[in-house]
């Protein structure tokens, strides 16, 4: 136990002066470049593949989307998906990440994601959340909309059912449904609870256990393209590709180790689940 705790202190002292170095600059060059859009997704894809690496996360090679407009979704597990996805996509798509309202509130992030021009949807009622759809598909026709159908987090082994109010996009702009399927896992290939971000978690616990924990790697697979069809339809066909790709490649959990943090008793107000769909 000792040996372990020394391990994790090692680590996270190691880690987090990079984490914070490296996001500071991608803050400030981000922000830099807010004149130049193109050059900014590419500072965004660079600093974000930075962070990773900070981290110890390991990613894949870059994503090939076509260029063209598509409804991009992708299961939830953390807000590490956004940088993730951010370091993989690749910028002539000029994907736009898909928020809950609430993100555009948290301290650092918010600022960040309102200067990246992400886009905003209020979820408290399906009735605010049915009135942003004609703007959002006004943008959908000229880039790509990525979000998180499930509308919160899971730990990557399990999928949440989907919401098919986002799916309406698809449905209306007739953009085809590019579904991908995002999982971390420890050196050893189990699941990795490291980056999930569950439950009261707040973002501060999250960071800390991640550059406590050994590196991670992570895997994206790339689903069939789904053509547009009403909601329903297409949020049951993401949901059961969702299903199959991870009963294919089934991960057994680790047993439950590293640094225990101090939980808020059960029906506390914890910290918006993520970036949401």
């Amino acid at each position: 136990m000792i040996m372990t705790w020394l391990r994790q202190g090692g680590r996270c002292l190691l880690r987090l002066p990079w984490v914070v170095i490296t996001l500071l600059a991608l803050l400030l060059t981000v922000t830099a470049t807010a004149r130049w859009p193109g050059l900014q997704r590419q500072c965004l894809r660079w600093g974000s593949w930075a962070l990773c690496q900070a981290f110890s996360v390991r990613l894949p090679a870059p994503l090939t989307l076509p260029a063209s407009p598509q409804l991009v979704v992708a299961n939830h597990i953390s807000w590490l998906d956004v940088v993730v996805l951010s370091a993989l996509l690749p910028p002539a798509a000029g994907t736009c990440f898909l928020a809950k309202a609430e993100v555009a509130r948290w301290p650092v992030i918010g600022a960040f994601a309102r200067g990246l021009g992400m886009a905003f949807i209020d979820r408290t009622s399906a009735f605010r959340s049915y009135r942003a759809l004609p703007t959002l598909a006004e943008g959908l026709r000229t880039r790509s909309l990525l979000f998180f159908p499930e509308g919160t987090t899971t730990d990557g082994a399990d999928i949440a059912p989907l919401k098919p109010m986002g799916f309406e996009l698809a449905a209306r702009t007739g953009v085809p449904v590019q579904p991908l399927f995002l999982r971390y896992c420890d050196g050893a290939g189990r699941l990795s609870r490291a980056p999930a971000f569950l439950g009261d978690d707040t973002l501060l616990e999250s960071v800390l256990r991640l550059a406590c924990a050994p590196a991670v790697a992570v895997t994206v697979a790339v689903l069939p393209v789904l053509s547009a069809a009403p909601r329903k339809r297409l949020a049951h066909s993401v949901a059961a590709s969702f299903t199959a790709v991870a009963e294919r490649q089934p991960v057994p959990r680790p047993p439950v180790r590293g640094v225990p943090f101090p939980r808020r008793s059960p029906g506390s107000g914890g910290p918006p689940q993520g970036v949401a769909g």
